[in-house]
């Protein structure tokens, strides 16, 4: 077998440049050994010098459907059947207009530090002060104070800043005027105001306060607005514990760990009793309507039956006879229909002024469910109408209201109000025609009453008119306490498994 003179060399040739790889390295080792110690010294420091990164997570259940044990679904009640997909939940959960209203709710306005050399450290309900300001007066935001503690009776205070933006808390937003040159150099007593033209505050100890430990330390504070709290603290993630599965874990990294622990639990909680809220407004707005109809006809059934025992007292007669009671069970049927389609029509009625009136105000809806009308296509009409009506509401926050976003939403908004000014046409029609015929079979039954003497059928007439105007009374009455019920039965939508816990955090850097 020969061999090729051509790989010959090439083998030759790499033996050669290995043998001087190797005669270099031995000429030049004291810069490997150089470079492996500063890396194990800059190991070292990044370690511990750079503020660790913990991570903590909560767990959420969001449940599809309605369980069969919901109050809504066994009295016949359930709002509307609007199916959740897991990814709008995560949308909603991680939107700019949620996280805003959430940290609303907690003391995130200013920010604690402590400068232990190198480390820079936040604190979370851990600084030895705290900071109370006047939420009635802006305050500039962004700008670092840097508090010394001298004694257990004063401070020192420093700042130094230009164009600081002014922020209203009050309004959630900023102020025209801006702080163009701003320094502070005082000393000052605890619990003493600091009214500057820009911030007014004051800072106070508090339990944790140690003068052998705290005083000559230096801490920082820095006021946070309402909108940079919010990008800053979407940053976290969600998913599915596994493929399929309707349990989301939320999980969020933070050099605090305290910190993002009551964020992720204040995240979820504001999530659920926004769910609860929306829930409970729909069946106020039921029982404020039905509270509107039995007002109404509270005046028909009291001078109805002011009318029939004006007549027995008159005539000397209490009760019909037999036969004239065999007709009056038979209209009684069909008023009882009659009284449910009236309260139908005006439903109907309002719904319908609510759309022509171009309201964006979901909050005045009464959802078809709660008034006994089971129309699926209604149903989902009215759910998609809400749906978009929080996507506005989410996209008003960062958005102006001429944004292409608000005008692909208010344009499914009309398009829904159409579709849904469309279904209630045709239902009105089909009531009109369905109390048509009721009002036929009234008319015969009470053509057969009158063949009955007279006094019998003047009975009769008070009779009836006091059960019509009794049934529509009993039927809002009903619906009234079945609206009550659902009210006082109801949860949020969705549940927290696992709350985010302190003690369950965990480092993720440096390692």
């Amino acid at each position: 077998m020969t061999t090729d003179p051509i790989e010959g060399i090439q083998l030759q040739e790499e033996s050669v440049d290995f043998k001087v790889l190797v005669f270099k390295f031995a000429q030049n080792w004291y810069l490997f050994v150089l470079t492996v110690f500063v890396a194990i010294v800059v190991a070292f420091l990044f370690n511990n010098y750079t503020a660790p990164v913990y991570e903590v997570d909560t767990t959420l259940l969001i449940k599809s459907d309605q369980s069969a044990a919901d109050p809504s679904r066994v009295i016949g009640l359930g709002m509307f059947n609007q199916t959740k997909s897991i990814e709008n939940e995560i949308v909603r959960l991680k939107s700019f207009s949620h996280v805003f209203q959430v940290v609303q709710q907690l003391d995130f306005e200013v920010s604690y530090f402590e400068d232990r050399g190198m480390i820079r450290r936040e604190l979370y309900h851990e600084a030895p002060f705290n900071v109370i300001y006047d939420s009635t007066v802006p305050q500039a935001v962004g700008l670092t104070y840097t508090v010394t503690l001298l004694n257990k009776n004063e401070y020192l205070l420093e700042a130094e800043g230009e164009y600081v933006r002014l922020y209203d808390y009050m309004q959630a937003k900023y102020v025209s005027t801006k702080a163009e040159a701003f320094k502070i150099n005082e000393t000052y007593k605890f619990g003493e105001e600091i009214n500057t033209p820009y911030n007014t505050f004051k800072l106070v100890l508090n339990d944790r306060f140690r003068a052998n430990k705290h005083i000559t330390r230096n801490y920082d504070i820095i006021f946070r607005d309402y909108f940079s709290l919010t990008g800053a603290l979407r940053g976290f993630t969600i998913s599915p514990i596994s493929e399929g599965a309707s349990i989301l874990n939320i999980k969020m990294r933070s050099k605090n760990a305290r910190k993002a622990t009551s964020y992720l639990n204040t995240l979820t909680a504001y999530y659920l009793k926004q769910s609860l809220e929306k829930k409970n407004q729909i069946v106020e707005n039921t029982i404020r309507f039905i509270d509107d109809q039995l007002r109404v006809i509270a005046d028909t059934v009291f001078s109805a039956a002011e009318d029939l025992q004006n007549f027995q007292t008159a005539n000397k007669v209490m009760n019909i006879d037999f036969e004239t009671e065999q007709i009056l069970q038979q209209t009684v049927e069909l008023e009882r229909e009659k009284a449910q389609l009236i309260v139908t029509r005006s439903y109907y009625k309002n719904l319908e002024n609510y759309v022509r009136s171009n309201l964006d105000q979901p909050e005045s809806l009464i959802a078809p469910s709660s008034m006994g009308i089971e129309d699926p296509v209604l149903g989902s009409l009215f759910g998609a109408l809400l749906s978009l009506y929080g996507e506005r509401m989410d996209a008003l926050v960062s958005a102006t209201d001429n944004s292409p976003t608000l005008k692909v939403i208010d344009t499914k908004i009309s398009a829904t109000k159409q579709a849904i000014l469309e279904n209630i046409k045709n239902n009105q029609a089909n009531i009109e025609e369905t109390m048509n015929k009721i009002d036929e079979g009234i008319a015969q039954f009470d053509f057969e009453a009158s063949k009955l003497p007279v006094t019998q059928y003047q009975l009769f007439g008070y009779q009836s008119r006091f059960d019509l105007a009794n049934s529509l009374y009993t039927f809002l009455l009903k619906k009234r306490s079945e609206a009550q019920i659902t009210k006082a039965s109801n949860v949020p939508d969705n549940e927290v498994i696992d709350e985010a816990r302190f003690s369950l955090r965990r480092a993720v850097a440096p390692k």
